[in-house]
């Protein structure tokens, strides 16, 4: 059985998008506020003094990934969450989303596609999890307790929904700390499975340090 690695860049327009893509929106909290990037692959945060840039590698023909990279700008260290967001950009009711505890993955299923999302920093692997419906995002309902960082706990969703997960990482002062997520598509759980844990013990495959 054939696996293929698919991702939309999500700073891209395209006139024919894929049916039955999925979407990453990364994002920053920083002490109790919440900053998405839906829009470019850098962004400045000068009330909070850090700077994000998003980088995508191919690191096998099978599978892509999203680098993050969080620069703090003030001397002394901050507590940060990374997150990231994945959704179909075109949703019906069949789509189905939920999270393998287990596995600590994501999956996402559309049509007869089955997509793994997974997350992890050169320490953790994926922190908070959560399946929302993709309008409450903006509305700020995703959240238990956003002073915090909370998400709110949802196992699964069906239709027009959204998956985030979020690592959590300390940035020394005036240094770079990085976060990566991935996602793979494939026709079956076991095989997504196998592959996630092979990118897992491939050190080669995460280069966390700069």
């Amino acid at each position: 059985m054939k696996t293929k690695a698919y991702i939309v860049d999500p700073y891209s327009y395209s006139e024919e998008p894929v049916r039955y893509g999925l979407k990453l929106t990364p994002g920053l909290w920083v002490e109790g506020k919440m900053y998405w990037l839906m829009n470019g692959m850098e962004k400045l945060l000068h009330e909070e003094e850090i700077s994000i840039q998003v980088k995508q590698e191919q690191i096998h023909s099978k599978a892509r990934y999203f680098d993050m990279y969080v620069t703090n700008h003030l001397s002394f260290p901050r507590k940060v969450k990374l997150f990231f967001m994945y959704h179909h950009e075109f949703s019906t009711r069949e789509h189905f989303s939920f999270i393998s505890p287990s596995d600590n993955v994501i999956f996402h299923l559309a049509n007869s596609q089955v997509f793994l999302v997974n997350a992890r920093t050169s320490e953790k692997r994926m922190g908070q999890c959560t399946i929302q419906p993709y309008w409450d995002v903006s509305t700020g309902a995703i959240w238990s307790n956003k002073e915090k960082g909370f998400l709110k706990y949802a196992p699964m969703a069906k239709g027009t929904s959204a998956s985030i997960c979020s690592l959590d990482i300390e940035i020394p002062g005036n240094q770079t700390r990085k976060g990566s997520s991935w996602m793979i598509e494939g026709s079956s759980k076991t095989e997504l499975l196998k592959f996630n844990q092979a990118l897992l013990k491939n050190t080669l495959a995460f280069p966390f340090k700069k």
